[in-house]
């Protein structure tokens, strides 16, 4: 009977069914550890499973049934309701723990991932520890009697605002890093805030998004290209424009931070591209019209594919939003 609970759970999210009910376990079974999920959870213990189970596909809560660590960047999507119950209020919850049938804690699980991305409103992590860095992108992030080992970034001041981090006794929520608005940087939830190599080079690829904002200094080997076609502010409606903010700002728009890019080489494919805010080291090669230098500096040279590229970039000499290029101008 256990290995055929124990199999159903590892093959079925719908499982709870038999592992999360209150009826009496028969005698010569042992009763698996229990979060308070109902039939609509997602009990998950391996990488695909959990990642479907954030998805906008998946579940109000997805309970944990051990330690999970994978190399992926997370995204919790989609709007749920507590319980699964369309007449309650938004919620979405992580549950990274165990409880007995008098819901004392059992076991506490960590997830470790390079990346978590909060899409879903009222989003709680609960019960366990979260190792990497969390990008909000919702109101009403809650950490409850958890632990979140990196930083929190908000996209906006009103999605931090609206957070909590549980400082109830026993059931304090803590997080290593900064708490922080990252997006600052005019970004929202279309945007891609990042903070290390593989994340940055997605986020200019032609899957990417409008702007990216980094959140430090970046050094790559790598020869980059940005490309693909975006609109402002991730509008269709807008006129084609992409940004790279090199840099932090408070909710009154004063740069709190500049950051500087570091690769060998930079090429341009995407229609009006901006550098703004910090520095790149490198030379820039340019295959689009609009390319754009703003409170910025290229500490390199820029290579232009045809004349009329050049003819339509933008150094910006207007006082306090100079850009400058330390090296050539150049068609080559």
């Amino acid at each position: 009977m256990k290995k055929l609970v124990s199999l159903l759970l590892v093959l079925s999210m719908t499982a709870f069914a038999i592992v999360g009910c209150s009826q009496k376990p028969a005698e010569t079974a042992k009763e698996e550890p229990k979060v308070d999920v109902v039939t609509t959870a997602s009990l998950v213990n391996e990488e695909a499973t959990f990642i479907n189970a954030i998805s906008k596909d998946g579940t109000w809560i997805i309970a944990t049934l051990n330690d999970l660590t994978t190399d992926k960047e997370l995204v919790v999507e989609g709007e749920f309701r507590n319980k699964g119950d369309a007449a309650q209020d938004l919620y979405r919850k992580l549950a990274l723990y165990a409880q007995d049938e008098n819901k004392k804690v059992t076991a506490r699980y960590t997830l470790t991932a390079p990346k978590l991305t909060v899409k879903s409103p009222n989003f709680k992590i609960q019960g366990g520890t979260f190792k990497g860095d969390v990008y909000v992108e919702a109101n009403g992030f809650n950490v409850t009697d958890a632990t979140v080992d990196g930083n929190v970034y908000f996209a906006t001041q009103e999605f931090k605002d609206s957070a909590v981090i549980n400082t109830e006794a026993g059931k304090e929520g803590k997080v290593t890093g900064k708490l922080e608005v990252a997006s600052a940087a005019d970004a929202v939830t279309s945007a891609s805030i990042v903070n290390e190599e593989t994340a940055f080079i997605n986020a200019i690829s032609k899957d990417g998004t409008w702007i990216i904002v980094t959140l430090n200094d970046l050094t790559t080997d790598k020869e980059l290209v940005v490309e693909g076609e975006f609109r402002n502010k991730g509008d269709a409606a807008q006129d084609l424009y992409r940004k790279l903010a090199l840099y932090a700002q408070d909710e009154n728009k004063k740069v709190t931070a500049r950051y500087t890019l570091t690769a060998p080489k930079l090429t341009v494919s995407s229609p009006n591209f901006k550098i703004q805010g910090g520095t790149f080291k490198g030379d820039v090669y340019v295959q689009a019209n609009g390319f754009n230098v703003t409170d910025a500096t290229v500490e390199g040279n820029v290579y232009f594919a045809t004349q009329e590229f050049k003819d339509s970039a933008v150094i910006n000499t207007e006082a306090g939003k100079e850009g400058k290029v330390t090296g050539t101008l150049e068609v080559k």
